[in-house]
């Protein structure tokens, strides 16, 4: 038994976004087995003692002396309070979960800063040994169109292109003109990964060159410290991925 094609992450998508949430349809609960069945392949370590990043807009301000100071928010500001959390990739509303990255420029352009805005940067530290559900190793990525264009039809090479699908899930970037929904498949396979006794998940950045991390339980990582940064240049880059079209005019007869 295994994955029927490509296709299932994305029905999955549809099914538990447009269909039933939390009672699950037996389409749903087969995709979510053969999932659980792929998650030993795709456990990772988190070691203790590894820092980690994380950003927050803004900064604290305040006087010493008579002279304005500067200083990054502090720890009380700079992690969730617990069972307050606002809705996130990976956490529902009212669940919070803590998300780090492994490099401090990702961790600020996770944020999608504006030019000359100030960040609060801070350094956590793993507090035990964490075993992690990895998204984004897989030998080959498959991109959405790849799999049009070209359907995988191994086995193996319909699991790379779903997890390479869930990777892609974790790291769409999240604005608050997102459709609640569009949040449901990840915080689903965020709690079926919690379930099964892991305490958290990584993913590929889309925003820098690193990895980021969501650890379910709060206290699997503290703040050593905090300073100010400042976005001082932003860049995109763009690839054409599909055939461009022209329009045909008509003449004037």
């Amino acid at each position: 038994m295994g994955f029927n094609s490509w296709q299932d992450f994305h029905n999955f998508e549809k099914d538990v976004k447009f269909n039933s949430r939390f009672v699950h349809s037996q389409d749903v609960e087969e995709f979510l087995y053969n999932i659980k069945r792929t998650l030993p392949a795709r456990e990772r370590s988190l070691a203790l003692g590894t820092v980690l990043f994380r950003g927050q807009v803004g900064y604290e301000e305040y006087e010493s002396e008579g002279l304005p100071v500067i200083s990054g928010f502090p720890a009380k500001r700079m992690k969730p309070i617990p069972n307050t959390g606002k809705e996130g990739r990976a956490n529902p509303k009212g669940i919070s979960y803590l998300y780090l990255a492994n490099d401090e420029n990702t961790a600020l352009a996770e944020l999608r800063p504006h030019l000359g805005q100030y960040i609060s940067s801070a350094q956590f530290q793993v507090q035990k040994n964490l075993r992690l559900i990895d998204c984004y190793s897989v030998p080959e990525h498959y991109s959405h169109i790849q799999c049009i264009f070209k359907p995988p039809q191994s086995q193996e090479e319909i699991t790379n292109a779903i997890w390479s699908m869930i990777n892609e899930a974790f790291t769409k970037p999240v604005t608050n003109e997102d459709e609640r929904s569009d949040y449901v498949p990840t915080q689903i396979l965020a709690e079926h990964f919690k379930s099964e006794g892991f305490d958290g998940v990584c993913f590929k950045s889309s925003m820098g060159t690193g990895h980021n991390f969501i650890l379910f339980n709060l206290d699997d990582a503290e703040l050593i410290n905090c300073t100010v940064m400042e976005a001082k240049s932003i860049n995109y880059e763009f690839k054409e991925c599909a055939n461009r079209y022209y329009v045909q005019k008509e003449h004037n007869k």
